[in-house]
């Protein structure tokens, strides 16, 4: 009886686990309406790398004071085209309110001294890549794009941009159909020799309705994932031997998602757990 305690325990600590993973978008911490990237967390966003894109390399750090999605751009010729998974960061019913996207953009020169001159870009969105899709691919809705335009800046300067696209058409809202639907953020190429190489910081990324309410951050934990731990309850459930537990990464953009190997960990501890009971017996 003791064993079976101890089993279905550490299967109630893994289902908190899963569920802390699935919802650790960041944002939690401001009521669940803003991504400001305080945990650490960006596994929901990837780089495109398609023709003509900069292999940038992303990482959270802190900036002036606040953690910031950090975009490390390789080639300042190439264009850093920055993803955001919106299935990773709000539930569907949330995603097809979309009306306005915004966040804050800081474009920070790598030398003290170093000159950025005039930014600009794009902030582009589509239902995802549907391989049965005519011409491009993208549908549900198909690929459409606001431009954004945030000056010139002096020697030394960096350049602070608030972000905003509105969706108008109704060609451009996301629907129920998308295969996986995202935003991206893209920065023009610089041609002028004369200006110099930036890193690119993210932070305070809003969903908002018709209305201008923000929509929540945060995904349901889908029912399978609570079930897969429950076996674990019953004795029979238990292995043969201790298993050792798996390897985890600490970079969340590295998994894309660490529930699995958190769960896996902690089952692994049940049976060492589950062991050490019979040996005592």
């Amino acid at each position: 009886m003791k064993i079976k305690k101890i089993i279905a325990g550490v299967a109630a600590a893994a289902m908190t686990v899963s569920t802390m993973a699935a919802m650790s978008v960041s944002a939690i911490n401001e009521g669940g309406k803003v991504i400001d990237f305080e945990d650490g967390d960006f596994s929901f966003v990837y780089m495109n790398t398609d023709s003509g894109a900069d292999h940038s390399v992303l990482s959270v750090e802190d900036y002036n004071g606040s953690k910031r999605l950090k975009v490390d751009v390789q080639d300042k010729t190439m264009v850093p085209k920055v993803w955001f998974d919106l299935d990773k960061i709000t539930d569907r019913s949330n995603t097809v309110q979309i009306r306005k996207i915004t966040f804050d953009l800081v474009i920070v020169p790598k030398t003290e001294d170093g000159t950025i001159g005039w930014v600009g870009g794009a902030l582009g969105s589509a239902g995802g890549f549907d391989p049965n899709a005519a011409g491009s691919g993208q549908a549900n809705p198909g690929w459409s794009q606001g431009t954004w335009d945030g000056g010139a800046y002096d020697p030394g300067v960096p350049a602070e941009v608030k972000i905003e696209r509105k969706f108008i058409m109704k060609n451009e809202f996301y629907t129920e159909d998308g295969v996986n639907p995202f935003f991206g953020l893209m920065k023009w190429a610089v041609s002028d020799a004369a200006y110099d190489d930036y890193v690119m910081y993210i932070d305070n990324i809003q969903l908002l309705d018709e209305k201008g309410n923000a929509l929540p951050i945060g995904v349901t934990p889908a029912p399978a994932e609570t079930e897969a731990a429950a076996p674990a309850a019953t004795e029979a459930a238990a292995p043969a031997q201790a298993a050792p537990a798996p390897a985890v990464t600490t970079t969340p953009a590295a998994t894309g998602n660490t529930a699995v190997a958190s769960i896996a960990a902690v089952m692994a501890i049940a049976g060492a757990a589950a062991i050490v009971a019979k040996k005592r017996k």
